[in-house]
C-alpha cells in the first residue's frame, strides 16, 4: 500500500470517530491492530491499484465523470462515512487481490510420462 494511502486510512478512521478519545482497552487494542495491519501493508510488496490507467481522453468518459461527481458529492455531504468507506475499501481491495493471486496461481504442469525404452513388447 502506498504510504500516503496508509496515512489516509488512519486519518479516515480518526475522522470517522470524530476524534473521540480512546476510553476502553478494547478500543485501544483494535487501534493497535489496525496500525499494525496498515503498517505491514505499507512495507509489503503487495500490489494495490494505482489509478494510472484511467483515460479521460477516451471517446466516452461520461460514466467516469458521473462516478467522480458522485464520489465528490458523497465526500462533500457525508464526509465521515464516505472517506471511511473509501479508505477501508481501498485497503481491502489490495488484500483481496493478493488472496485472489494466491488461490489462482497456476502451478506448472507435471512433466509428461514417457514409457521407458527398456520396456519393449
Amino acid at each position: 500500500m502506498p504510504i500516503p494511502a496508509g496515512a489516509g486510512v488512519i486519518a479516515a478512521v480518526v475522522h470517522y470517530s470524530a476524534g473521540a478519545p480512546i476510553t476502553s482497552w478494547w478500543t485501544s487494542m483494535s487501534w493497535m491492530l489496525m496500525v499494525v495491519v496498515v503498517g505491514y501493508l505499507m512495507v509489503s510488496t503487495w500490489r494495490f491499484y494505482s489509478f494510472k490507467d484511467i483515460d479521460f481522453r477516451s471517446r466516452h468518459p461520461f460514466r467516469l465523470i458521473i462516478l467522480i461527481a458522485v464520489l465528490i458529492a458523497s465526500i462533500w455531504y457525508f464526509s465521515r462515512p464516505a472517506l471511511f468507506a473509501i479508505a477501508i475499501l481501498y485497503m481491502a481491495s489490495g488484500v483481496l487481490w493478493r488472496l485472489q493471486w494466491i488461490f489462482h496461481r497456476r502451478t506448472s504442469p507435471a512433466p509428461p510420462v514417457y514409457p521407458e525404452a527398456s520396456q519393449t513388447p
